[in-house]
Parts: C-alpha cells; structure tokens; sequence
C-alpha cells in the first residue's frame, strides 16, 4: 500500500508541474503577442528610414481603391510618403516615395529592379518593407536606405 500511495503522490506531484509549465508558458505566450501587435490606431504611422525611428506620425491619408490600387500618403508634401500598392491578387508595392525624412528623399519602384519591397496586411493596418534609392542627408551622391513603414489606414 505505501508503495501505491508514494507512486500516486509523485505522478499528482508530476501533474501539478507540468500543468504550471503549461499556463506558465501560454501567459508567456499571450503577453509576447500583446508587447507585438500588428495593429496601429486608424491613421497613425510608424516610420524608420535607414534604422532610425522617426516620431509617429497621425498624417495618414488611404484613398479608396481604384480598380486594384491603392494609394497612401503619409505626412505632408514637405515631408513624408506616398505609396501605392496593388491588390490584384497577392498584395504587392507598386512604388514607395518618401520625401525629407531624417533628411533622405528617394523612392523604390517595382518594375526598376533593385532590392524588393514586402508588404503584410492585418485588419486596415499594412507593414511596408524594403530598399530606397536617393540622397541622403549632406550626400551630393546617390545612396541607399533600407524603410519600414507600418500604417493604419
């Protein structure tokens, strides 16, 4: 009998550690995806050009789409970006224009060749990814300068 009664105690004791193990991790879990939640507020961007974040930005401005495209700008025309991106079939960027922010201008055009751009969709909130080419600040010559865009139309 006692060697029954020891065996029932460690296997309950082996249960009640892994069942800690188990909600342990799943909090675990839960509370990595709140810290990484795709979505933004509606109209608000998030900008980093060539590895520095800019401030948010609540100039954001998505125009309806026109057939299969479309258009996004941030920010104003001193300052910011325009982007198109087309939904006919997989999610693609068309092109990326961004204008004196952290003092590069340049833009990234699909059909030109060069680095790619990614572009993701969760709810009304996209994540624009890839490589600009223009100048960038006190550089009389062309350079590049990797952006990642995530916005909330």
């Amino acid at each position: 009998m006692k060697t029954n009664e020891g065996i029932a105690v460690k296997k309950r004791g082996a249960f009640v550690v892994v069942a800690a193990l188990t909600i342990g991790g799943s909090a675990a879990c839960a509370s990595g995806q709140a810290a990484t939640n795709p979505v933004l507020p509606s109209g608000t961007a998030k900008i980093t050009i060539d590895g520095s974040d800019l401030p948010v930005t609540h100039a954001v401005h998505c125009a309806p789409a026109e057939q299969a495209f479309t258009t996004i700008t941030t920010g104003d025309g001193a300052a910011g970006t325009t982007m198109m991106v087309s939904n006919a079939g997989k999610l693609t960027v068309e092109y990326v224009r961004i204008r004196n922010l952290n003092g590069f201008s340049g833009d990234y055009n699909r059909g030109l060749g060069g680095e790619g751009a990614t572009v993701g969709l969760s709810g009304a909130t996209y994540q624009i990814t890839g490589v600009a080419r223009g100048y960038g600040p006190g550089s009389p010559s062309p350079t590049t300068a990797p952006f990642s865009i995530k916005l909330s139309c």
